[in-house]
């Protein structure tokens, strides 16, 4: 029988996330023109990272359509995890990945809560170039729930599409009548209030 107080404090566990990427809006590649066919999103964070799928639509004009959700594992103390926007095309006949557009998403911003609480939320994009010459590129809408000790889903719906041009807010966009609330209702969860457009350049 060990001593009390004689073993090792046991390691803080990671936390359980789905991080369901709904859409992008207003992205562009470095040339200029809006990101269309190809477009996927990667979910990172200091120990794992996932992707959704690829957008083959080449109508978006710059405004992606996900509603996927991926997991991830970020770990205990870490300070956010980071979306990032990419375009897959081929190079020399070999498919290949560039990066577009990133965010960074606070920890503090989907941790208020218990688990399972749902957390709609809304964030600048800026150029995945070096950083001090980034520039504004667009919107990513997310939604994040911790899965730690949340209950079992009873079966979600997608999340619906924001009205293009405009960020999810709590009150959904104008004339929309789609909100995060809604859609998170719809999935049996509370919602917490969706967050600002926020901008935290990636790496800088």
């Amino acid at each position: 029988m060990a001593r009390k107080g004689s073993g090792a404090a046991m390691p803080t566990p990671a936390m359980a996330l789905e991080v369901t990427v709904v859409s992008a809006e207003g992205v562009r590649v470095a040339s200029g023109r809006p990101l269309c066919r190809g477009a996927y999103a990667v979910v990172h964070t200091a120990s794992s990272s996932a992707s959704t799928r690829v957008d083959t639509d080449a109508d978006c004009h710059g405004f992606p359509y996900w509603a996927e959700a991926v997991s991830v594992a970020l770990p205990a103390g870490a300070p956010a995890l980071d979306v990032e926007i990419c375009r897959a095309r081929a190079s020399g006949g070999r498919p290949a990945a560039e990066p577009v557009a990133a965010a960074r998403v606070p920890v503090e911003d989907f941790t208020v809560g218990p688990p399972g609480h749902l957390h709609c939320l809304s964030y600048r994009l800026f150029d995945s170039g070096r950083c001090g010459v980034r520039g504004r590129n667009g919107i990513v809408n997310i939604t994040v729930r911790r899965l730690d000790g949340a209950p079992p889903a009873q079966g979600k719906a997608p999340a619906p599409a924001p009205a293009a041009g405009k960020a999810v807010d709590a009150a959904g966009p104008s004339g929309s009548g789609v909100s995060c609330s809604a859609a998170a209702a719809g999935l049996g969860k509370p919602a917490a209030p969706a967050g600002a457009v926020m901008g935290y350049p990636v790496g800088c």
